[in-house]
């Protein structure tokens, strides 16, 4: 696991920057000081309704994929956590007042919609080691801005844990940092290039910012009366 491991850790470093900037994203503490505006907050269930329909279909077809590797449960298990997020983003919805219809209906932004592109191409035609490298490292990032928001919302806008539910369970994912290094020494081991690995992931890594770019420029735009 030698060569997966300095890899990952090679990854991880030469992201640095961006995963920094991901933790520090100002848009979790616009929405702790109530700078965004009831309606902007809408936007984020309304992207992540259409974003985790995409991802529930990616994967789906990653297990498909991969189901006749030694880590058939590792890709099971990333479909099962994504199979309770609709109903997560659903319960936030309906705090801010929208209904399914307003979820089906909302227009994504490209900027906010940009991940789940990534995720989709990637389920179709990266290696598992690819993918499990890309996940490995961007989901810590997305997890931890979901429990910014989470405590953001309680605090200031009257969310309770119920509300939540769906931000409190990424910030709660537990590591798989074991089981990626596997796959993507598995993938090393059957000629898959570093260089694909390392550019998938950082790909992930720049949606995943644009994506919080998208929320804050939707969040705190006023429109005019």
């Amino acid at each position: 696991m030698k060569a997966a491991a300095a890899l990952v850790k090679d990854i991880r470093e030469e992201l640095r920057r961006i995963d920094d900037e991901l933790r520090a994203h100002p848009y979790p503490d616009a929405i702790a000081r109530g700078e965004v505006t009831l309606e902007g907050l809408k936007a984020f269930p309304g992207h992540q309704h259409h974003v985790a329909l995409s991802d529930l279909r990616s994967m789906a077809m990653m297990l498909q994929r991969f189901a006749g590797t030694p880590w058939r449960d590792f890709w099971s298990g990333v479909l099962q956590g994504e199979l309770a997020a609709p109903g997560g983003i659903a319960v936030i919805g309906q705090k801010l007042g929208m209904t399914s219809d307003d979820l089906d209906r909302y227009e994504v932004t490209p900027e906010g919609f940009a991940y789940a592109t990534q995720m989709a191409w990637a389920a179709a035609n990266a290696s598992a080691a690819e993918i499990a490298c890309a996940l490995l490292i961007n989901f810590p990032a997305w997890g931890f801005n979901c429990g910014r928001m989470a405590r953001a919302l309680r605090d200031r806008y009257g969310f309770g844990p119920e509300h939540t539910a769906f931000l409190d369970a990424f910030a709660a994912l537990p590591s798989f940092e074991d089981t990626a290094i596997a796959i993507v020494q598995d993938g090393l081991d059957r000629g898959v290039e570093p260089r694909a690995i390392r550019s998938t992931t950082k790909l992930f890594q720049a949606y995943e910012k644009m994506f919080w770019d998208a929320m804050m420029a939707l969040g705190t735009r006023r429109t005019s009366a």
